[in-house]
């Protein structure tokens, strides 16, 4: 940057000068910034568009599913059954008995598989606290950690303890972490215990300046089974209950899965490892029982967890070396009939039958006809589409006008914030008018409202047969209001009571052929490609203005960096018309100079 100097000796206001020249020379970039702001304009309008049809979307994918539009509801005589109606069925009455539930195939190992305690090994009397050297601690009490700071000094054990424990006591408040002290002089750190009875997790972590290694524990060492540890660790600080050589091993399941551990594997690798596998299994560890466990990841009696051990972890960990359980199906009667099924849901006739508990005696479930489930749902698809096309029709009818353009940043300085949004109200009034990506969603919506759907009864085999039209024309054209739609809820009603199975269809058919999709189908699988569109076209809600994976957003990205590479140029002239006027400055100066000397030579 060259030095700047004031017009001292011309007089002039330089800095003024150049601010002006300025303004000339920074139109250009003035214009590009504008034509920026319409892009970001037109983006956050697109936007709010694409939120307005994903909650259309939304709307329709919980209307789209045959089992939403039944017309049917069940009531159970207990909460130990559940019921619901999957498909368009009669009225009926059913008796269901639940012997046994659905169960997991689970290997479940001995609890109180970790040492429970936190213990130094080095004699603490006379111990030097150096500050800066080994003064700090930091201790993890269940998720809080606090580093605490020993004061220096030379101690005997019982003062350390002592000044130990006023720190924690300071730290996590009283009565949280008894600080200990045996009989040869070893330090511990005994958690209290809950309401429940559980001793809370504490672990010691290494840290610049730790005092660790003077009270004789070391890294990660922790009161509870610490399942990052290494299994040499673990071995090493006594941390498990059951004996365990850390060496290599593999688990082997039942499928042939394997999965290998090492002495450097820690607990919570190898229960990721397995649960990532192909095995078919969940590894998990109760911290509250203390106790690791096998289980399968679906129900049923055909589930087995059946597991081996090369080396000495399942063991060490509480499980036996080999074992093979299975899970349980669920069992029971339904109107008489013995059925037996994999999971806790039984499906039979269009019901599903949800077995929550093994009954004591039998479970009546009432099948009745429902149709204000129907119509209900009905008035949510009619709330959705016409609050979405009320958005779309008036993005699409609003007048640009020519006479309002983004402000620049001194014209917003000069404003109030309330006539800066008004003035912003006007620059994106229109933006969206000539809008084909609107125009085409629009169009494809309204399309599947005159519809008529391949295999259903001619009598119910459009919107309009079932009571759902177009509004009518009032007399007064109001454009958001074009292409909105209106239900005759008689007229449904009464398609309900004729032919339910007919309504259920002509909304929710889902067969893979084009002709025979359901009008409910159809407007979510359409809302999710015109969402798509928009997110081509201005990315998704809010995403970032300049992301060049969109069309707004790339023309949003170059004008950035043609406005990045002008202000350099505009940098390089301001200094320019500096550099001109210090040259000039520089010659009045000696010229004044000058004429000083001859005046003074002249007396």
């Amino acid at each position: 940057m060259v030095m700047r100097i004031s017009g001292m000796s011309s007089g002039m206001d330089i800095d003024k000068i150049v601010s002006d020249l300025m303004k000339a020379e920074r139109l250009p970039k003035t214009k590009l910034k504008q034509k920026r702001d319409l892009y970001s304009l037109e983006m956050n309008l697109y936007r709010e568009v694409n939120t307005k049809m994903a909650a259309f979307r939304d709307a329709m994918n919980e209307l789209r599913y045959s089992s939403k539009m039944t017309g049917m509801k069940a009531t159970s005589s207990s909460t130990d059954v559940t019921a619901a109606v999957n498909q368009v069925t009669g009225a009926s009455s059913h008796s269901i008995q639940v012997d046994q539930l659905a169960d997991y195939a689970r290997l479940e190992g001995s609890g109180g598989v970790g040492a429970l305690s936190l213990q130094g090994t080095a004699n603490v009397d006379g111990t030097t606290i150096t500050q800066g050297v080994n003064d700090r601690l930091s201790i993890k009490l269940d998720n809080t950690t606090k580093i605490i700071t020993i004061p220096a000094n030379t101690y005997s054990a019982d003062d350390l303890r002592t000044e130990i424990q006023k720190q924690v006591d300071s730290a996590f408040g009283s009565n949280r972490l008894n600080v200990q002290l045996d009989a040869s002089n070893q330090i511990s750190f005994e958690p209290a215990a809950a309401t429940n009875g559980f001793k809370p997790q504490v672990t010691l972590y290494d840290i610049p300046n730790s005092a660790m290694s003077a009270l004789g524990f070391t890294g990660n060492q922790s009161y509870r089974l610490n399942l990052t540890n290494s299994l040499s660790d673990l071995t090493s600080q006594n941390k498990l209950t059951n004996p365990l050589v850390p060496s290599s091993g593999t688990l082997t399941f039942g499928n042939g899965t394997t999965v290998d551990y090492d002495a450097n594997s820690t607990l919570q690798s190898i229960m990721d490892s397995v649960n990532r596998s192909a095995a078919g299994v969940t590894m998990s560890y109760d911290s509250l029982n203390d106790k690791f466990t096998i289980t399968s990841k679906q129900t049923g009696a055909a589930q087995t967890v059946d597991v081996s051990d090369s080396g000495g972890l399942l063991a060490g960990i509480g499980l036996p070396a080999s074992a093979s359980v299975s899970g349980k199906d669920a069992t029971g009667k339904l109107d008489g009939a013995d059925f037996s099924v994999s999971s806790n849901v039984y499906s039979k006739d269009g019901i599903a039958y949800t077995l929550n508990k093994v009954t004591a005696s039998a479970v009546t479930v009432n099948i009745a006809s429902d149709p204000d489930s129907i119509v209900n749902n009905v008035k949510k698809f009619v709330t959705a589409y016409n609050e979405m096309m009320e958005l779309v029709n008036t993005r699409l009818s609003e007048t640009k006008s020519n006479k309002y353009a983004p402000l620049t940043d001194e014209e917003k300085d000069a404003m109030n914030d309330d006539d800066i949004a008004l003035w912003e109200n006007k620059v994106k009034t229109g933006l969206l008018s000539n809008s084909s990506i609107l125009r085409d969603a629009k169009n494809s919506l309204r399309s599947l409202l005159s519809k008529q759907v391949d295999g259903i009864t001619d009598q119910f085999n459009s919107l309009a047969d079932i009571g759902l039209t177009t509004q009518a024309f009032t007399g007064a054209y109001v454009a958001k209001d074009q292409g909105k739609i209106e239900l005759n809820e008689e007229k449904l009603r009464s398609a309900l009571a004729a032919n339910p199975e007919a309504v259920n269809q002509l909304l929710t058919n889902d067969v893979g052929v084009d002709s025979q999709e359901g009008i409910f189908v159809g407007m979510y699988n359409r809302a999710n490609s015109i969402i798509g569109d928009l997110v081509k076209k201005a990315g998704r809600v809010n995403g970032i203005d300049s992301d060049r994976t969109t069309a707004i957003g790339k023309s949003i990205y170059d004008l950035d960096t043609k406005m990045l590479e002008m202000e350099n140029r505009l940098s390089k002239k301001e200094d320019n018309y500096y550099r001109q006027f210090t040259i000039m400055e520089q010659a009045i100066a000696k010229s004044n100079a000058s004429i000083s000397w001859l005046s003074g030579q002249t007396g």
